[in-house]
């Protein structure tokens, strides 16, 4: 009987961890103080030109800790099939590859003001690379464009869009 009530426990202790650590971002998140809130959470991963993913907690489960950060205030071409044309893709690649090379050649990564998104699971942030925003390199370089958070651009030529 004793066994039984421990593997009863046991399942609900595990069922219940992913929900308690998200909380516990969601807390780290949500306390922020009132000016910038810059955390120095390590990029590992480049989803694309305008998407990175960081470790933003290092005392939770690599599940609960890796966080999809979407860069404030630009937009990139895709490089994959969301991509809607041949020439999205090739500009896609550009702004990835852009986007891998400054982070590997910052010397301090700093994600700044993260707030959820309005997808889950997914935050968005300025990424500031060295003192400087990724956001506007990107721009500057010619790799994004100014975003608002509303209906995205075209980036294929001819579309009208």
């Amino acid at each position: 009987m004793t066994l039984v009530k421990r593997n009863v426990f046991f399942r609900l202790n595990v069922r219940a961890t992913p929900a308690v650590g998200a909380i516990a971002l969601t807390a780290a998140l949500c306390t922020a103080p009132a000016g910038a809130a810059d955390y120095s959470w390590p990029v590992t991963r480049v989803i694309d030109g305008d998407t990175v993913v960081v470790n933003a907690r290092s005392d939770l489960p690599p599940e609960l800790s890796r966080l999809a950060v979407r860069l404030h205030g630009v937009d990139t071409p895709e490089r994959g099939r969301r991509a809607r044309c041949a020439e999205e893709i090739k500009l896609g690649r550009k702004a990835t590859a852009f986007t891998k090379t400054q982070i590997s050649k910052a010397a301090r990564i700093v994600v700044r003001d993260p707030a959820w998104g309005k997808y889950g699971g997914r935050v968005i942030a300025d990424l500031v690379l060295d003192g400087k925003s990724l956001s506007d390199e990107l721009i500057a370089a010619g790799h994004g464009r100014p975003y608002d958070g509303k209906r995205r651009k075209s980036w294929c030529s001819g579309s009208g869009k």
